[in-house]
This record gives structure tokens, sequence and C-alpha cells, in this order.
């Protein structure tokens, strides 16, 4: 028992000590995302809008503040009513030159209990869905772009829903704004041409797969072939609703122990070196007979028959 509990202190004190490096290279923040790619091409490798200037904005408050900005000095002393389609295409293409396209994953620096559960699992579990530390990142995917959309015009109260697509080959998530009395899609990504787009009011996803002349001409820049197999179906999600719930909870919470595993550690030590220690020093009683050492006794006259004492 006392060389089991030995071992575990022994393991349970490494496991502390790790957590706690681990907690403290993301507390001190030693990587800088955005210094460390800002420089690498798109990996795409096609033109992007991209703009590193744009890597200031490393927030979804930060995002919106700009963007209102821009919205008062293009449209605060016109009478403009269509508040959610002006803001809308403000949003979106500042997300498009905010980003270019690529992953951005959470590594040992930034969430190490998500990066070692997707070693195991799935990689998935890794790619960042939380928008504040997406927005770490100068590389961002469909999805990750898309929530960052989505997540900017809930604070605005405009609505939205997101778009999935899943073609034989490939797959795409994007979105669609509710303005002007109906739905109107956007894809922040591939970034299709925005004026074919709005020369035909923006039209939703149904409309814009039903019409294959339009939507090949708003893609131009890309294979036809993978444009009609991308876009072959697709499926819409709850309005104003965050599109991976369960990730995001997930991923918060991997955040949370990534921080505060090693106290969890710490109070396990503690309590196995008690236990050890209690073992160590407890003594085992027995219950014994105790014989004394009786004194030699003295010699009596009956000891010798026949000798009479002096006087007798």
């Amino acid at each position: 028992m006392k060389r089991r509990l030995f071992t575990l202190q022994v393991i349970l004190l490494g496991l502390l000590i790790l957590a706690f490096i681990a907690a403290i290279i993301q507390t001190i923040n030693i990587t800088d995302p955005v210094a460390k790619q800002i420089n690498e091409l798109p990996k795409s490798g096609r033109n992007e809008e991209f703009d590193p200037a744009l890597s200031r904005l490393n927030s979804t408050e930060t995002v919106i503040n700009y963007c209102d900005s821009l919205y008062d000095q293009q449209y605060k002393n016109s009478d403009v009513d269509d508040f959610q389609k002006y803001y809308t295409e403000i949003l979106s293409s500042v997300i498009r030159k905010r980003f270019y396209h690529g992953y951005s994953y959470y590594g040992l620096r930034t969430n190490y209990m998500a990066f070692l559960f997707s070693k195991v699992s799935a990689n998935g579990y890794r790619a960042i869905i939380v928008p504040d530390d997406i927005l770490k990142y100068p590389a961002a995917a469909c999805s990750q772009q898309s929530i960052i959309m989505m997540e900017v015009l809930r604070e605005k109260n405009i609505a939205s829903r997101k778009v999935g697509f899943q073609g034989h080959q490939s797959g795409h998530f994007c979105f669609e704004v509710f303005y002007d009395g109906g739905w109107h899609f956007y894809d922040t990504n591939m970034e299709p041409d925005n004026e074919v787009l709005n020369a035909h009011n923006r039209p939703d996803i149904a409309s814009l797969v039903a019409n294959k002349e339009l939507l090949l001409k708003a893609y131009k820049s890309y294979p036809a072939e993978l444009i009609l197999d991308v876009f072959s179906t697709y499926t819409y999600g709850p309005v104003n609703t965050f599109p991976a719930p369960r990730g995001i909870v997930f991923q918060r919470i991997t955040m949370f122990l990534s921080y505060t595993l090693w106290l969890f550690f710490l109070i396990l030590y503690i309590l196995v070196r008690r236990r050890y220690l209690r073992l160590s020093v407890k003594k085992y009683v027995r219950n014994r007979r105790i014989y004394f050492t009786q004194s030699e006794r003295g010699t009596s006259p009956s000891y010798y028959p026949g000798i009479a004492a002096p006087g007798a």
C-alpha cells in the first residue's frame, strides 16, 4: 500500500509541475500568433483581400467599434433607413480583409487541453470557434469567419443563420442575413464578386444555386466543377443561434482547465501525501506478556535438613 502511494505521489507531482508550467506559459502569452503568421502567404494560393493592418482588430468589441466608425463616416449625415443592409456590407468587407483563408488552431501554448484531446480523438476539436480567440490569428477558415460575422450581427440585433454545404469532394460554411424583407447570402471566405451579387440585389442561397450562370459568374476565380460540387446541396441553421454550441462549451471548459488543472493535481497530491505519511508513522501495538526478573531467594534453614539452628 505504501509503495503504491509513493508511486502515485511521484506521478501527481510530475503532472502538477507540467500543468503549472503550461499555465504560466499561457498566462504570459509567450507566442504572438499574429506576429508569427502575419508574413505568411495565404494558404489558398489565390489573390485575397487580406489587409495586415486590420490585425489590430483582435476582439469582437474592436471589430464592432471599427465598423461603427466606418458606418458613421459613410452614413451619419445621410437619410439611411436600411441600417441592417449597409452595416452588414461594411462588416462583410472588414472580415474579408481581416483574414486570409486557413484554419486557426489551439496549440500547446494557447489551450493545451484542447490540443491534447484532439490528438487522441479528432483534430477538429482544436479548431478555434471562440470568436475572440479566432481574432487573435490572421488566418480563419470559412466556418471561423462566419462565426465572427454572425456574432457581430447578433450584437447589432441583425438576424442571421448558418448555411452549410457538403459536396462530393469538399464542404463549405457560409451564412445569410435578413434585411429588406428577405434573406441575403454572404461568403467572406471564398470572396465572391460583390459587384455581381449586389447587381442582383444580393440573392439568397436558394436563388443563387438555382441560377447556375450567376453562381459561376460570382465565383469566377474558382474552377466551375468545384463550385458546382460545393454548392450542389445546402442546409440551413437556426436563426440567431451560435452554430456550434457544444463545441464552444468544450473549448471554454478546456481553456479553463488549461489554467487551473494544476490546482486539482495539487489537491490530489496533498491528500495522497497525507495518507502516505499517516501510514509511515503509524505504530501497530501487540498484546504481549511482560516478564519481570525476580530476585534470587535467600537460603532458608529448611533447605538443610538435619541441621538445627543455634539455640534450637
